[in-house]
């Protein structure tokens, strides 16, 4: 059974809660996803995110990489990092089956977030200069 990602915590950085809150609500669904795709390493990849989550005070840039690794290996896209998953169990699978519905809607919701941090980066961005212009004046 997963334990819970704390989702209270006291934190500065604004992107950790729904990176938390998502893993949250679909920590398990993405375990078994990624464990359909690259059989018990995917099962790794996530459960080992999911520890850097919990422990985490911000979101760095690492745990960021593993968020966007993570959503390349549901899209399927077989060039992650150094290493290249063994993606020959993913044919076996029937494209008509509801595994692979429930993997590509999850992994919908997984691009859906990544888009939610980038755009809290570019607001963050848009505050700073901002207020750099302000202090110009």
């Amino acid at each position: 059974m997963l334990r819970k990602l704390p989702t209270k915590t006291l934190s500065a950085d604004p992107q950790l809660a729904p990176v938390r809150d998502f893993f949250e609500e679909h920590g398990a669904a993405l375990c078994n996803a990624a464990g359909l795709i690259d059989d018990g390493f995917g099962t790794t990849r996530v459960l080992r995110l999911m520890s850097g989550l919990r422990e985490a005070s911000r979101l760095n840039r690492a745990t960021r990489r593993r968020l966007v690794d993570l959503h390349r290996l549901l899209s399927l896209d077989p060039v992650i990092d150094a290493f290249e998953p063994d993606l020959s169990s993913w044919m076996l699978l029937d494209p008509a089956s509801p595994e692979v519905e429930e993997l590509c809607l999850l992994t919908d919701r997984l691009y859906d977030l990544l888009v939610e941090i980038g755009e809290m980066d570019d607001d963050r961005d848009a505050l700073a200069l901002a207020l750099l212009a302000q202090d110009a004046a």
